[in-house]
């Protein structure tokens, strides 16, 4: 997958740091302030908060709800975000900066537009985002990874990503910033303690579990659906960038080909080859029923009609079934590439693209 984040090398502020932790453990050894964890997503830690390298779970939503009971009014609470750290919030965040679009996409929904003070620099990108432009337009404000640029428009809450340098979170942090970090997931499960975390984190357990009570509905649905297709009729896929093919095994991907009933040709040969990638011959090995091709062109020198129709015209081509079949089909990136709880929507459009026929109402639309 294209990494889509840019990593900046910034001084390290060490005695800033010291300050603030200590001036942490006098606010917590005066005023009591919460310590109970929860979950946190990707990518949010508080000025002042508890860095740790804890493994354990991140806390249920009863945990949450027990912890702000305990708090006895108090509108401070603490999470875990994606990283295993302790992020402490003062009160629910209303002004919130999100720098990934997969939490734009979780924030919209959960937090809401009022609370947003930035999305990320490819909001509303079709692409790539499930956001539209009038999504964009109603907070008005889109963000790259700049400290100054994150600091003026004075966010309670920072959202970053694991895939983010130690470099940057430590400068937004030490520019007394709250930064939360959320994870890149590589399963369903995973993707659902993104949501779950990233909810919690915002301060909204309750609709955190509707949603999560929404995806789940919706794969069981798609599932049931699937399941009348015996497993000796599965077709085989090979997905590709501009830059050739993809799907690691392992990788989110290859896990929504599974979950679309769709076998993953990248994952079936050894070696995958360089950053995952099959050569050109072993697609001829593996042989596939579909190419599954990009739309995204996302450096604006790429061209995705040229490129699907380099593929067909390609000599040694000829004879694979995706090509002589006229199988070759386009999937959006913003499929390709989910990073939210539309991850349902890209297993239903995959297994549309593949299996139209189990579709007989047409395209899955996007959903909320």
């Amino acid at each position: 997958m294209m990494c889509l984040y840019n990593r900046n090398n910034f001084p390290t502020h060490y005695w800033s740091v010291a300050f603030v932790s200590v001036a942490l453990f006098f606010l917590v050894a005066v005023t009591g302030c919460g310590k109970g964890t929860a979950s946190g997503e990707n990518e949010k830690g508080a000025p002042g908060k508890t860095v740790t390298t804890v493994k354990e779970k991140s806390g249920s939503i009863k945990e949450v709800n027990a912890q702000k009971e305990n708090n006895q009014g108090k509108s401070s609470y603490s999470v875990k975000d994606d990283a295993g750290r302790t992020v402490v919030l003062k009160e629910k965040p209303k002004r919130i900066v999100s720098i990934t679009y997969g939490t734009d996409e979780i924030l919209k929904v959960l937090a809401g537009p009022e609370r947003i003070a930035a999305y990320s620099r490819h909001a509303g990108d079709p692409e790539i985002s499930f956001l539209s432009e009038a999504d964009v337009k109603r907070v008005g404000k889109k963000v790259e990874y700049n400290s100054e640029a994150i600091y003026a428009l004075h966010p309670d809450l920072v959202v970053v990503s694991t895939s983010t340098g130690a470099d940057v979170l430590q400068t937004l942090e030490s520019m007394g910033m709250t930064v939360y970090v959320a994870m890149s997931p590589k399963t369903y499960p995973e993707m659902k303690q993104k949501v779950r975390n990233l909810g919690l984190a915002a301060g909204e357990p309750e609709k955190t579990e509707a949603l999560l009570k929404r995806m789940d509905t919706r794969m069981g649905a798609l599932e049931k659906r699937l399941q009348a297709l015996p497993d000796e009729k599965r077709k085989t896929a090979v997905a590709f960038t501009m830059t050739g093919p993809m799907g690691r095994k392992g990788e989110l991907f290859d896990s929504m080909l599974n979950l679309a009933h769709v076998i993953n040709g990248a994952a079936t040969v050894h070696p995958l080859g360089v950053k995952g990638q099959i050569s050109k011959e072993q697609v001829v090995q593996v042989n596939p029923d579909i190419f599954l091709l990009p739309t995204w062109n996302y450096d604006k020198h790429s061209d995705p009609e040229k490129f699907a129709r380099e593929l067909k015209e390609d000599p040694a081509f000829q004879n694979v079934k995706a090509v002589k079949n006229n199988q070759l089909v386009y999937i959006s990136d913003r499929y390709r590439f989910v990073a939210s709880h539309h991850m349902v929507d890209a297993v239903e459009n995959i297994a549309y693209a593949v299996y139209p026929e189990l579709f007989p109402e047409g395209k899955p639309k996007d959903q909320e």
